[in-house]
């Protein structure tokens, strides 16, 4: 994804969206459970599609390789679970038409997926999903490279632990709604791009930056609300290109076409962000660095 293609994705995405019905009726629901030991693999590979309901990922016990709850809607949606050993590939969600006549396509809808994954296993997760909620904790994992994607959604992407090892990139992008993101600093990634199309987008930059690492991030916004959570003792750098957006600079000093924060030239820690922004604010909260 490059933020200059996805903006105009996005906001279409977000139109498409609010022309969505709303259906009640019946369901009938069925539970699957399933899980497999780690056996000192090298590498899983999770690909995770989940269309609607709640969606719940986060960090399971070092012994198990994954665990997976999935409750479903028999009548319009089919379950996916499969591992390949000999790839290492993990297909996990539910999928179906959530515009079909009798779904109602509603977070309170009963429908869920509940995924734990091995901490100590080198992972490379992407995961989809449409009109959900979206509770994903990659703390504590050892991520190597990371895409979520939905559609019209409430999203939290947290990083509550360090990741274990380095990431080589993330990758976030949401049509609707609201998405946050929290402790990016814990992420350890190389390269992070963030994307919302509507509603509200919270990102927080608090956590355990890596000072070696020379982290890019890149946030695009649409029609929404942008709200920085920046320490204060992390120099930051920002390149804004922006059509009607405000942008709260205290706090920065511009250079050139750059906003460098006031500690820039002295913190320990940098970080550079290419801020692309339609409508909507972007706003900075200047944090107590142990909050």
């Amino acid at each position: 994804m490059r933020h200059r293609t996805l903006l105009p994705v996005l906001i279409l995405g977000v139109l498409a969206a609010a022309g969505a019905p709303n259906f009640a009726a019946a369901q009938s629901w069925s539970t699957r459970s399933l899980s497999r030991r780690s056996l000192g693999e090298d590498l899983l590979e999770v690909n995770v599609k989940f269309a609607s309901g709640a969606l719940r990922l986060r960090a399971g016990s070092p012994t198990s390789l994954y665990r997976a709850e999935l409750r479903y809607d028999a009548d319009h949606f089919e379950p996916t679970a499969a591992y390949d050993a000999g790839s290492g590939t993990l297909r996990l969600g539910v999928e179906g038409d959530s515009d079909r006549d009798g779904w109602e396509m509603s977070q309170e809808s009963g429908q869920y997926l509940d995924v734990e994954l091995s901490p100590l296993v080198p992972l490379s997760l992407h995961v989809e999903f449409g009109m959900a909620v979206g509770m994903i904790d990659l703390g504590g994992l050892s991520l190597s490279r990371a895409e979520i994607a939905s559609g019209a959604s409430e999203t939290v992407v947290a990083f509550s632990e360090p990741n274990r090892i380095r990431c080589e990139r993330l990758e976030v992008a949401v049509g609707a709604a609201e998405l946050i993101v929290r402790e990016l600093g814990n992420a350890r990634c190389e390269s992070i791009e963030i994307a919302g199309g509507a509603g509200k987008m919270t990102v927080d930059l608090t956590g355990e930056w890596d000072a070696g690492l020379d982290t890019q991030i890149e946030l695009t916004v649409g029609v929404a609300t942008l709200t920085l959570r920046v320490p204060e003792n992390l120099g930051v750098a920002v390149e804004l290109t922006r059509l009607f957006a405000g942008f709260e600079s205290s706090g920065f000093t511009k250079r050139g076409d750059r906003y460098f924060s006031s500690n820039y030239d002295t913190a320990e820690t940098k970080v550079a962000l290419a801020i692309t922004a339609a409508l909507g604010d972007v706003d900075v909260v200047w944090l107590e660095p142990d909050r």
